[in-house]
């Protein structure tokens, strides 16, 4: 070949083609996935929560009461048996009532949220539901019950000498954050539990050793600076410390204990549902 007529390729510089549209993450498109599937099973979940109800309480004769004297049959009698420990605490039975209602309702939760799954196991074999209906469904069930009790609590304000302040207005970002933080660790109980059934069992011991873990009985000023420090490591210290500046005290609650409470309800909620997530399709084989 004469290379005197070999025609030439004129030079061309080729770029990188311009970068397309960015995928979602795997996790990320879950959560939309998620979101769209429970806005539309939100009448189940409604539904759910309502017959939950209406059983517990339709052969009693006070009904719905039982969840307003519940707490203050409790405060009662606590308060009768710790008011000597704590007679140096102004007000004691409203200190008292400030922190159990919200553990009463982690306790509730963590309880009734480690059998969703297997006491539903009839209905998840028999038609389509996303899995994460029952676990939210118990914790709603527990909240419905909280803000009752809460209500009672604001009845119970005047009579046990306390004023309403204008620092219950951060009580419902208060409440978004315990709900974010126990609904997490709800669905961590649901999917262990029905995997390894021991674990049901051990969720009310743990509670109970957890429960005296927790500035509840007594307030935590009333303990040294290391056993702060201590108690600071429990992850339900900081929101009982909130309802106690918001409902006993009467304060606006700091940034420090705001922020730590909010990265621990993230943490948790996060954490939750990538383990019950990543569980999901295995769950049915363990019924």
């Amino acid at each position: 070949m004469d290379v005197r007529t070999t025609p030439k390729v004129p030079h061309t510089e080729y770029f990188p083609p311009p970068p397309g549209p960015r995928q979602p993450s795997v996790w990320l498109a879950r959560i939309r996935a998620d979101r769209t599937e429970l806005m539309r099973f939100w009448p189940v979940v409604q539904n759910m929560v309502s017959q939950e109800l209406r059983v517990r309480y339709q052969r009693s004769a006070l009904g719905f009461l039982w969840t307003l004297l519940n707490p203050l049959l409790m405060m009662a009698t606590l308060s009768l048996v710790f008011s000597q420990i704590a007679s140096g605490v102004k007000n004691y039975p409203l200190f008292l009532f400030a922190g159990m209602v919200p553990w009463m309702f982690l306790s509730t939760s963590l309880n009734e949220s480690a059998v969703c799954i297997i006491q539903n196991e009839g209905l998840i074999r028999k038609i389509y539901l996303p899995k994460l209906v029952f676990p939210l469904a118990r914790v709603m069930v527990a909240l419905v019950t909280f803000l009752l009790s809460q209500g009672a609590l604001f009845l119970l304000l005047w009579p046990l000498g306390a004023r309403p302040s204008l620092a219950l207005l951060a009580l419902p970002l208060v409440i978004m954050l315990f709900f974010g933080f126990v609904m997490g660790l709800s669905l961590v109980v649901a999917t262990v539990n029905t995997f390894f059934r021991d674990v049901g069992h051990l969720v009310s011991v743990f509670l109970q050793a957890w429960y005296f873990l927790t500035p509840i009985l007594l307030p935590i000023k009333q303990f040294s600076r290391q056993s702060q420090r201590w108690f600071m490591l429990n992850p339900a210290a900081p929101f009982v410390e909130l309802f106690h500046a918001v409902i006993y005290e009467g304060e606006w609650p700091g940034l420090g204990l705001l922020a730590a409470s909010a990265l621990i309800a993230v943490v948790s909620l996060g954490l939750g549902y990538v383990i019950f997530k990543s569980q999901e399709d295995k769950l049915v084989f363990r019924l």
